[in-house]
């Protein structure tokens, strides 16, 4: 029994031994940073972050400490981070997709599924929903926007998240879509120059397949009112100029 604890013991201090050789070679220090999946966010604000720990030993670096500094940043959803022996880490970084934007002021508010800021630009990019009728009271990067009216807010979202899932700027061949918040019971989307009346929104992805069997029946670049309903019946009137 003595001889087998002298043993375990030997044994426990060759790895403590074999484990500080290792933490302290130069071998594994971390030369490099692999960078993955960046659309929107810089490359050097991630660099800012991670570059006080290039010359740490990539073993005893706490990852889970690199990811919360990451995510941080408001305009990142979601990091991975891999160890890759010798020397270097690689990041995968997961960006926040926009829901819609909201004009304020000479800007875009660009919110995501959730309802928080993500940015505010001064430029209107292609593939944009913007959300027309709310009324913002607060704005801060990186938390909940506040609105007067947050259940027309969660239902402008909604709809949002349906048309994205549709693929609705491919489908309908638009590079905008307008959601125009009247009310919760008075809900349309403006694309190029067909106005499209959802009604309270209910049944939205019922009514975009509704939409899609009457848009391609219409001649192109018609200009008029679509109305859609949840049992199945579709309007179309087309603008004749008279009221303008």
């Amino acid at each position: 029994m003595g001889r087998l604890s002298a043993k375990i013991s030997v044994l426990l201090m060759v790895g403590i031994l074999l484990s500080i050789f290792i933490f302290n070679l130069d071998y594994f220090d971390v030369k490099h940073f692999s960078i993955h999946n960046l659309q929107r966010v810089k490359k050097n604000d991630i660099i800012k972050i991670i570059q006080q720990y290039q010359s740490q030993n990539i073993l005893s670096i706490n990852t889970k400490e690199i990811k919360q500094k990451l995510l941080e940043n408001p305009e990142i959803d979601d990091v991975k981070i891999k160890r890759k022996l010798p020397n270097t880490l690689v990041i995968d970084v997961y960006e926040k997709q926009t829901a819609g934007l909201i004009k304020y002021l000479n800007s875009y508010i660009e919110i995501d599924k959730k309802g928080y800021v993500i940015r505010i630009e001064g430029d209107l990019r292609e593939n944009s929903i913007i959300f027309n009728g709310l009324k913002v009271t607060q704005v801060v990067i990186g938390k909940r926007i506040i609105t007067t009216d947050e259940f027309l807010l969660q239902k402008a979202i909604e709809v949002s998240q349906s048309l994205k899932k549709f693929n609705a700027f491919h489908t309908f061949k638009v590079k905008i879509i307008e959601i125009l918040l009247k009310n919760v019971n008075d809900i349309e989307l403006k694309m190029d120059r067909l106005t499209v009346k959802l009604g309270d929104g209910s049944d939205i992805d019922y009514k975009l397949k509704l939409l899609k069997s009457v848009y391609d029946k219409l001649p192109k670049n018609v200009e008029g009112i679509i109305t859609l309903n949840s049992n199945g019946i579709a309007t179309f009137s087309p603008n004749t100029g008279e009221d303008k």
